[in-house]
């Protein structure tokens, strides 16, 4: 009986998978200016990888950067790490002069240093007027790894939200959703329990069922589209969730840029590499 589970399941993620290839469902975010705030070198592929390789894709004419709020520095590595972020940017076709790196002791790398949310906050804010940012990404509260350093950069995120939300150029934050553990490292074998339970669909099942339906489906209050388009159509342009599934192309983009951090290489992460739904699946939820 667990065999035939296993093999729905993994027929149910062909099915799936070959579902997305297609493209039907489009990103929102074009044309825009998007921050992608993390809090070590390789964090960026390790658990965002889907999400860049889609942002950065030429057609949607993004403009994508990427804050690093350490440099990873918790084993003296830190100006190696340095260089293979910028390496690993380049991979995804973010140029160096878009990645910046900070170097603060009040932003040590480790998971016992508990960086103050407001600090966090203000390097977002300062960040986003300088470089006219419209979007935030980054962690949730979970922080996918439960890393505090992680946890910290979606706490300084509501700090920021909370302070500079009538302030500031930014539009629309998202932040990574965090799956359990067993879903974790499904790598696709996750992908028909995530299309079960995500909101990312909505806006194309919105598009065949009308536009009546397409401000409930995202959020709006019934009725709401028709009384008021402008509020319909941010409802539309700002999904509550997004959902990045890569093509094979992609993944393979991710797995190079991965490579780029050589001395994050141990056994272990090259395992996480293949087996990592993080690898080919992101899940972004709207926080503001």
């Amino acid at each position: 009986m667990m065999l035939y589970a296993f093999y729905a399941l993994a027929l149910g993620a062909l099915g799936a998978y070959a579902f997305f290839q297609v493209r039907l469902l489009k990103t929102p975010l074009t044309k825009t200016s998007i921050v992608l705030a993390i809090a070590h070198p390789d964090d960026e592929v390790m658990f965002f990888g889907p999400t860049l390789a889609e942002l950065t894709r030429p057609e949607h004419g993004n403009t994508v950067r990427v804050l690093c709020m350490s440099s990873g520095n918790h084993d003296g590595l830190g100006e190696v790490r340095k260089k293979e972020l910028i390496n690993s940017c380049k991979a995804f076709g973010i140029r160096e002069s878009h990645v910046t790196i900070l170097e603060r002791e009040e932003l040590k790398d480790g998971p016992k240093e508990l960086w103050d949310p407001s600090l966090v906050g203000d390097q977002m804010n300062l960040f986003a007027k300088k470089h006219n940012i419209e979007t935030i990404i980054t962690f949730d509260e979970k922080g996918v790894s439960g890393h505090t350093n992680h946890i910290a950069l979606y706490v300084g995120l509501t700090y920021f939200i909370q302070t500079f939300k009538e302030r500031t150029p930014v539009k629309t934050c998202y932040v990574l959703k965090t799956v359990p553990l067993l879903r974790k490292y499904a790598s696709l074998l996750d992908l028909p329990i995530t299309m079960l339970f995500t909101e990312a669909l909505m806006p194309l099942v919105a598009e065949y069922i009308g536009a009546g339906g397409a401000a409930n489906l995202l959020g709006g209050q019934a009725g709401a589209g028709a009384a008021n388009p402008v509020a319909a159509r941010n409802q539309k342009l700002r999904p509550l969730e997004l959902l990045f599934v890569s093509s094979p192309a992609a993944v393979l983009q991710a797995k190079g840029a991965m490579e780029k951090h050589e001395s994050q290489m141990v056994w272990f992460r090259k395992i996480y590499v293949v087996v990592s739904r993080y690898m080919a699946i992101n899940e972004l939820r709207r926080v503001m």
